[in-house]
């Protein structure tokens, strides 16, 4: 069964190795009908939701151009099923969302565009993971109270993250002993204390920030995986290795991977994880797992696919998206 699929991405010049050429060009590869949308160009045309996009006549290799967007303003509701694999530009702000939310209503995603808005946040990770699978976990605006949380025990260590960013910008792992724990702690929750002795908060108003905080898990170190998972079948994936000097291992930025390998507790719990996420709407996510417990889970643009095929020379890509399918049908989104 085929299906018109449109997949929303950022423009770029070239692509790379990642969901903006290997998702394409693997539902093209399946048969299926395969338009490129630009997300940043989603807007409403007498009431019809419509973007700039493409429709596919060959697989994307990476290093290769990106397509000119040669449809401008055209549906995007004309579709079965859409595809979001990138993010809305910060200046966007609430709009795109609400852009995505009504598209939706009017097609399936492959994520719900509301799990996209309120669950692709470490914000509210306690919806999707059982707490018993989650570190213990803070949001927190409030410096003295974090600050106060840090000092109080001096064998914890502690992540602190931006509750809406990724690829490891600005996360750090602090301690009671650390010379820069007061400074970190204030710069993530927005320096408010000084902002305000500087300036005064009548002149700029609200500045403190919320800030994600997780107990520090040790054998991160050893045994973190990204695990994708669609529908609930773990497909991919890669074991993460942390760099010697520091405490990320995004392999973006450069730390070392291998294939992934999940033992048969891991497996089952990945696959318990993914049926919870579907009923929550996400049918492709991936998950940053130190089992027991779940650090992260990932469902705009979740690496995987990728540094699986660099690991092994392994081409993963049409299971993902049969099995992203499959489950969809099943659930009784797709026809």
């Amino acid at each position: 069964m085929s299906y018109k699929i449109l997949v929303l991405v950022s423009e770029a010049s070239k692509f790379e190795l990642d969901n903006h050429s290997i998702i394409p060009s693997a539902l093209y590869r399946e048969g299926h009908e395969v338009h490129i949308g630009d997300i940043d160009t989603l807007n409403v045309h007498e009431s019809v939701v419509v973007c700039d996009r493409v429709k596919l006549s060959e697989e994307f290799a990476a290093g290769g151009d990106f397509p000119t967007m040669r449809e401008s303003y055209a549906s995007a509701e004309d579709f079965d099923l859409v595809w979001v694999l990138a993010g809305t530009h910060p200046e966007a702000g609430n709009a795109s969302f609400q852009l995505l939310w009504l598209l939706n209503q009017r097609v399936p995603f492959v994520n719900d565009a509301s799990a996209l808005f309120y669950l692709n946040t470490k914000i509210n990770l306690g919806a999707i993971v059982p707490a018993e699978n989650l570190p213990v976990s803070y949001v927190t605006n409030d410096f003295d109270f974090l600050n106060a949380l840090v000092e109080g025990d001096g064998d914890r260590s502690w992540v602190i993250k931006p509750t809406n960013d990724g690829c490891g910008a600005d996360v750090y792992v602090v301690n009671k002993t650390d010379r820069n724990r007061s400074a970190l702690l204030g710069s993530a929750t927005g320096n408010a204390m000084s902002r305000y002795g500087r300036y005064g908060r009548d002149i700029i108003g609200m500045a403190k920030r919320h800030t994600a905080v997780q107990e520090y898990i040790p054998n991160i170190r050893t045994n973190e995986k990204r695990v994708i998972i669609a529908g609930d079948v773990p497909v991919s994936g890669f074991l993460r290795f942390h760099p010697e000097h520091d405490n990320r291992s995004n392999a973006t930025l450069g730390a070392r991977f291998e294939a992934l390998e999940l033992t048969p507790e891991e497996d089952a719990f990945v696959r318990r994880l993914g049926k919870r996420m579907m009923d929550l709407g996400i049918f492709y996510s991936g998950i940053d797992l130190a089992f027991p417990y779940v650090v992260e889970v990932n469902m705009v643009n979740p690496g995987g696919l990728s540094y699986h095929q660099l690991a092994t020379g392994e081409d993963k890509s049409s299971e993902a998206v049969n099995t992203v399918l499959a489950a969809l049908r099943a659930a009784g989104k797709l026809k």
